[in-house]
């Protein structure tokens, strides 16, 4: 049986964003990340959720930071859900 041969292409306009990528995945290099209110970003998750976007699926492994008021609040609501199923 033979084996696959595998090459790695490279394509000079796209090593540098291939680069910073993996050092992102990797932890070599800090991620970039912006403030947006929750209020215009919930509604376009919900939608990508809705019409199962495998984008959404991409970001599912990512962390996010958010008040711990709002976090409270979802436990409260998680644990309510269970309570009512």
């Amino acid at each position: 049986m033979l084996k696959p041969k595998l090459r790695v292409l490279t394509d000079d306009n796209h090593s540098e964003n291939r680069e910073r990528e993996l050092d992102r995945i990797s932890g070599a290099a800090e991620s970039k990340t912006v403030a947006v209110p929750l209020g215009k970003i919930v509604p376009l998750l919900m939608d990508a959720a809705k019409h199962q976007r495998a984008w959404l699926d991409d970001f599912a492994d990512d962390l996010i930071r958010i008040d711990s008021d709002l976090y409270e609040v979802l436990l409260a609501y998680q644990q309510m859900q269970r309570a009512a199923a």
